[in-house]
Protein backbone atom coordinates (compact mmCIF):
# COMPACT_ATOMS: atom_id res chain seq x y z
CA UNK A 1 0.00 0.00 0.00
CA UNK A 2 2.19 2.64 -1.79
CA UNK A 3 1.65 6.35 0.32
CA UNK A 4 -0.73 4.79 2.79
CA UNK A 5 0.60 5.75 6.73
CA UNK A 6 -0.78 3.93 9.72
CA UNK A 7 -3.90 5.72 11.23
CA UNK A 8 -2.32 6.78 14.16
CA UNK A 9 -0.58 9.52 12.35
CA UNK A 10 -3.57 10.75 10.65
CA UNK A 11 -4.77 14.24 11.44
CA UNK A 12 -7.47 14.38 13.75
CA UNK A 13 -8.80 18.23 13.29
CA UNK A 14 -11.70 17.58 11.13
CA UNK A 15 -10.00 17.40 7.87
CA UNK A 16 -11.02 14.79 4.84
CA UNK A 17 -8.73 12.58 4.42
CA UNK A 18 -8.88 8.96 2.95
CA UNK A 19 -8.82 5.96 5.32
CA UNK A 20 -8.98 1.82 4.76
CA UNK A 21 -9.29 -1.07 6.43
CA UNK A 22 -8.87 -4.49 5.16
CA UNK A 23 -11.98 -6.72 5.32
CA UNK A 24 -11.68 -10.13 4.04
CA UNK A 25 -8.95 -9.43 2.59
CA UNK A 26 -10.12 -7.16 0.76
CA UNK A 27 -8.86 -3.07 1.25
CA UNK A 28 -12.06 -0.69 1.47
CA UNK A 29 -11.34 3.16 1.33
CA UNK A 30 -13.38 6.09 2.47
CA UNK A 31 -12.96 9.13 2.87
CA UNK A 32 -13.45 9.95 6.48
CA UNK A 33 -12.83 12.89 8.92
CA UNK A 34 -12.16 12.50 12.94
CA UNK A 35 -14.74 13.81 15.16
CA UNK A 36 -13.63 15.53 18.17
CA UNK A 37 -15.50 17.33 20.91
CA UNK A 38 -13.96 20.53 19.77
CA UNK A 39 -16.83 22.49 17.59
CA UNK A 40 -19.78 20.03 18.51
CA UNK A 41 -22.85 21.45 19.94
CA UNK A 42 -24.88 21.05 22.68
CA UNK A 43 -25.35 17.31 22.95
CA UNK A 44 -21.69 15.92 22.86
CA UNK A 45 -21.79 12.42 23.95
CA UNK A 46 -18.07 10.26 24.26
CA UNK A 47 -19.29 7.57 22.01
CA UNK A 48 -19.06 11.01 19.29
CA UNK A 49 -15.68 11.02 19.33
CA UNK A 50 -13.67 8.95 16.75
CA UNK A 51 -13.32 8.16 12.76
CA UNK A 52 -16.64 9.15 10.85
CA UNK A 53 -18.03 8.72 7.05
CA UNK A 54 -20.57 9.15 4.53
CA UNK A 55 -23.06 5.97 4.07
CA UNK A 56 -22.32 5.01 0.34
CA UNK A 57 -24.34 7.87 -1.96
CA UNK A 58 -26.50 8.99 1.12
CA UNK A 59 -25.53 11.99 3.27
CA UNK A 60 -26.32 9.83 6.37
CA UNK A 61 -23.04 10.09 8.60
CA UNK A 62 -21.61 6.64 9.27
CA UNK A 63 -18.59 6.01 12.50
CA UNK A 64 -16.10 3.40 11.33
CA UNK A 65 -15.13 1.21 14.46
CA UNK A 66 -15.32 -2.05 15.24
CA UNK A 67 -14.22 -4.44 11.78
CA UNK A 68 -14.09 -1.12 9.62
CA UNK A 69 -12.01 0.97 12.24
CA UNK A 70 -9.31 2.59 9.53
CA UNK A 71 -5.79 1.12 10.35
CA UNK A 72 -4.28 3.36 7.21
CA UNK A 73 -4.66 6.95 5.77
CA UNK A 74 -3.63 9.23 2.97
CA UNK A 75 -4.17 12.97 2.28
CA UNK A 76 -7.24 13.54 0.30
CA UNK A 77 -7.14 15.39 -2.97
CA UNK A 78 -10.75 16.15 -4.50
CA UNK A 79 -10.27 15.78 -8.16
CA UNK A 80 -9.44 18.65 -10.64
Amino acid sequence: MIGWQPIETAPKDGTDILVAYEFASVWIAHIAWYRSREGWEDDWKPEHEGWWSYIENSVSQHKLEGFNAPTHWMPFKEPT
